[in-house]
């Protein structure tokens, strides 16, 4: 079982809702940078951000969501 990043966001709370949003949809998802950045936040800002991940088999899907949601 092979985890995919599949985003990349500018905070915590945009990674959770981003999670949210995939689970509601039946999509197990992780956010593997959690713990750190909700003890430094600003470690991401000079990074690629905080990222998401599912596994690969929902990675189609799962990109398919956000880009609906990002649209709207």
């Amino acid at each position: 079982m092979n985890m995919v990043t599949i985003a990349n966001c500018h905070s915590l709370d945009e990674a959770q809702g981003l999670k949210m949003l995939l689970e509601g949809a039946g999509i197990p998802s992780f956010i593997p940078d959690e713990n750190t950045s909700s003890v430094a936040p600003h470690h991401f800002l000079t990074t690629s951000g905080v990222r998401i991940q599912v596994l690969e088999e929902h990675v189609e899907e799962a990109k398919r969501l956000i880009e609906q949601t990002r649209e709207t």
